[in-house]
């Protein structure tokens, strides 16, 4: 990302960065667990985030192309609320009517698993972020709103919008 916004700032064109926390929409991730019950085992269980609805990231990514103003600006966009993975999944089960159950993942399970599906500095990324502590996403921030003039949506909105995924 860093190379990416260094070319970008660079290029002698009129720019705006929008920069997300993690995505409502990785709770899809859970589909094949709770096609087999109602126990959802994900890793970094005590990591709050305050995870953004990809349609708020693109609101704010629409109002910074088709409105003045947003050139050489920054924005980073969360949801309006920092959560657990076990309050998703609470929030996810009163939505579906279900007794979800969330267990943590430990972490050497969790890293062999995300080792299977993305490559390794990906892998070492989240782990300094989440387990080492390097990033924190756990603190609402205002761009959605101050974008769009709207409170960004929250995770109850999402699972509500997308329970037929479930």
């Amino acid at each position: 990302m860093i190379e990416s916004e260094t070319t970008v700032r660079g290029c002698g064109l009129e720019w705006t960065m929008v920069r997300s926390f993690g995505f409502m929409s990785n709770t899809l991730q859970w589909v094949p667990q709770l096609a087999a019950g109602d126990l959802v085992r994900a890793p970094f269980a005590g990591v709050a985030v305050a995870m953004i609805d990809p349609y708020d990231i693109a609101a704010v990514a629409a109002a910074a192309l088709t409105s003045d103003g947003h050139e050489g600006r920054v924005y980073t966009v969360s949801g309006p609320e920092p959560l657990r993975p076990a309050d998703r999944a609470r929030i996810l089960g009163e939505v579906l009517g279900r007794d979800l159950r969330f267990e943590g993942q430990p972490d050497d399970e969790a890293r062999a698993e995300m080792s299977a599906s993305m490559p390794a500095e990906y892998v070492d990324a989240f782990f300094d972020f989440y387990v080492t502590g390097t990033l924190d996403e756990s603190q609402a921030r205002p761009d959605v709103r101050d974008v769009t003039g709207r409170a960004p949506r929250t995770f109850r909105q999402w699972a509500e919008a997308h329970a037929g995924a479930f």
